[in-house]
């Protein structure tokens, strides 16, 4: 179920059999060109893997909005985004899965509310590309393996 007043309607009426909150972990800054080309290629890239997981999984899983910070500052996030998990398993979701092609989440996820779940990204190209659809076909697949396994 996606963050929207359809989706989350029907949430309200099912909520009991929703377990599992997917949260997309964006960062973005302006330092570097470069740098905001690859974040919005990963933006998007990231986007169309979490709507594939939650296709896979719709009336099981709410896809939250993305979550957005800057680059470079996980470590100054992780509270602010416990607090902003914390909002949402008191609803209560059991599972919060933290997806992120920014490995210094990987670095940070003692100290995070949910599992970061890195995914090794491709840095740019087009995302209509056969490798830009083969990695998500890929990705999804065996992160779906990986959730079901926390139910």
């Amino acid at each position: 179920m996606k963050w929207n007043q359809h989706d989350i309607s029907q949430y309200v009426e099912a909520k009991e059999y929703i377990d599992t909150l997917i949260v997309p972990l964006i960062p973005f800054g302006a330092k570097k060109d470069e740098q905001m080309k690859t974040q919005a290629f990963q933006k998007e890239l990231l986007t169309m893997f979490v709507n594939e997981i939650e296709k896979e999984y719709k009336g099981r899983i709410v896809l939250l909005p993305e979550y957005y910070y800057l680059s470079g500052k996980v470590n100054e996030e992780t509270a602010r985004l416990n607090h902003w998990v914390e909002e949402f398993t008191e609803l209560p979701f059991e599972h919060v899965f933290l997806f992120t092609f920014d490995v210094n989440w990987r670095k940070a996820s003692k100290d995070v509310d949910g599992e970061v779940i890195w995914l090794p990204g491709l840095q740019s190209g087009n995302l209509q590309s056969s490798e830009a659809q083969s990695f998500i076909k890929e990705q999804v697949s065996q992160i779906a393996e990986m959730i079901r396994s926390y139910w």
